[in-house]
């Protein structure tokens, strides 16, 4: 019997880890769930997210609090508590000019802080070409309404509810496994928005929320969200400790209660619909996180499966150049650190040319770290293997199948569309007949069996005329049943609410039931002609 296995993934994009590790806590910062100065918590400008000066704790230092003039009076008033941003292009006299920063400074050594209006905290004039903006590249979703990440998370849901196995790959994403007919199919969550939905589900709940029990043993809350964030970045920008601080001011996570509740917070100077003021901005508390790369890739993919007779942790398979002037190519069998982490004596990567898939130079394989900076680094480093695998890949019958056998559970997802789920009249006459349609859909994988439930009630809350239940068997993964009902209703009230609502049969199969509901109006005419 031949297992052929189809794994989908797409390119997380090459990025560079940036940090800023500082020995101590500045004075003055504050500590979870207060502030300096008790301003007024507000949502941020994300109009310039540049790279700042920021402590270990990714919380942006403060400028010393000083006097400077009111650009309007000229009165020399209370000032500083401005964000530093970094002066990433200081030397480059042209777009940095010398004049924009005083020096260096000493803690961490070279870094260079533009010189801002202290009243305003803008950058001073000419000096804007001396900063650097944060590239988002595809994970500029972020900014996405909630909705839309309750909805891709709805579909994490789902794909892992429904799969005979989970597992983690090289990469340590999710892999979601189905056998069909002796036909293995291995899907990673692979899609920039819904693993931002994941990270976003994992800061607020933890192993609480709605993913609990659906990932792999293996992967824990953080590692996991990490792991998430590598998997939605681009390759044209880097993962650093500015964009995970950033990604949560816009994810709204600074301001929402989390896993790493309390957070960090610090009062700065701000504009605030064109008024200079005091501000608290807050920041995820990644303290106790701890990163180590050679004992996360070492226990990677999970559960081992490769190579195949005797399954080895921290080893996985690419395509490599046997010989460039053929061309000819191979399949190497080696370590995830000799591949994705080899580097030459200058620092170059290297990719290993054998089919043994040991590096030929150093392995870069020594970063250990913590708090923000580490977990920023695990994020990039989960990016680095995604993107060596999407750059070397191995044809798909010349992968070894993920080890999985064909479960017994039985698993679908009914939904009631929003739009068109539940079509009731617009206008009712009381006392007319008139009809109403409710559709089902099975969005698989099996076939489903289920009841849905129409109930109509006035603007009290009371039931007209009782329920209505429409059964269904075996309806195919794909496909929609539809039920009419005619239905004669006399009532004074000014509208009728109407609920439709599946259940599947048995309980449990149906693993999201966030779209098993909809909801209808129709207005109420004591007399006169109605329509839908």
């Amino acid at each position: 019997m031949k297992v052929k296995s189809l794994i989908v993934m797409v390119l997380a994009g090459l990025l560079v880890f940036s940090g800023n590790v500082l020995a101590e806590r500045p004075p003055g910062a504050g500590g979870g769930g207060g502030g300096g100065g008790g301003g007024a918590i507000v949502m941020p400008d994300y109009g310039d997210l540049i790279k700042l000066y920021r402590d270990e704790w990714g919380v942006p230092y403060p400028s010393l609090e000083t006097l400077a003039p009111d650009p309007e009076t000229g009165e020399m008033v209370d000032a500083g508590l401005c964000w530093q941003p970094l002066a990433v292009h200081a030397g480059d006299e042209t777009a940095c000019p010398s004049y924009c920063f005083d020096g260096v400074i000493s803690n961490p050594p070279g870094e260079v802080v533009v010189d801002v209006d202290q009243y305003t905290c803008g950058v001073m004039a000419g000096c804007a070409g001396c900063t650097e903006e944060v590239d988002f590249g595809r994970m500029n979703e972020a900014r996405s309404p909630d909705t839309v990440f309750e909805s891709q998370l709805d579909d994490v849901i789902v794909k892992l509810s429904t799969a005979d196995c989970l597992s983690l790959d090289a990469a340590g994403r999710p892999v979601a496994s189905w056998v069909e007919d002796d036909v293995l199919t291995s899907s990673a969550i692979d899609s920039p928005l819904q693993n931002l939905a994941i990270y976003r589900e994992l800061m607020l709940r933890g192993d609480t929320g709605v993913l609990n029990g659906l990932l792999p043993e293996d992967a824990s809350v953080l590692d996991t969200a990490a792991r998430s964030l590598g998997a939605a970045s681009d390759k044209s920008g880097g993962v650093n400790v500015d964009m995970v601080a950033y990604l949560n001011q816009i994810m709204g996570l600074d301001i929402a209660p989390t896993i790493l509740s309390p957070p960090l917070c610090e009062t700065y100077r701000e504009e605030v619909q064109g008024v200079i003021q005091l501000v608290e901005k807050c920041f995820l508390n990644y303290v106790d996180y701890t990163y180590d790369r050679e004992d996360n890739f070492g226990a990677l993919p999970a559960p081992a499966y490769i190579p195949p007779t005797f399954p080895e942790s921290g080893m996985f398979e690419y395509l490599y150049v046997v010989d460039d002037s053929t061309p000819t190519f191979g399949k190497a069998t080696g370590p995830i650190l000799d591949a994705v982490f080899c580097v030459d004596e200058d620092g170059n990567p290297v990719i290993p040319t054998d089919p043994s898939g040991e590096c030929v130079g150093e392995i870069a394989e020594g970063y250990t770290d913590g708090n923000i900076g580490g977990f920023a680094q695990a994020a990039d480093d989960t990016r680095a293997v995604i993107d060596f695998m999407h750059s070397n890949p191995l044809p798909e019958d010349y992968l070894t199948p993920v080890d999985c056998e064909a479960s017994d559970d039985i698993h679908y997802d009914l939904s009631i569309s929003e739009q068109s789920g539940l079509q009731v009249p617009k206008n009712y006459v009381s006392g007319g007949e008139r009809e109403f349609f409710v559709n089902v859909t099975n969005l698989g994988p099996d076939s489903a069996n289920g009841t849905v439930t129409v109930v109509a009630t006035n603007t009290n809350g009371d039931t007209l005329l009782g329920n209505w239940e429409f059964t269904f068997i075996a309806l195919p993964a794909g496909q929609t049943v539809s039920f009419t009902q005619y239905f004669t209703i006399t009532t004074t009230s000014a509208n009728i609410n109407w609920n439709a609502t599946v259940v599947a049969d048995p309980p449990g199969t149906d693993p999201n039931t966030g779209n098993n509901s909809v909801d209808a109006v129709s207005k109420v005419r004591a007399s006169g002609g109605g329509g839908h």
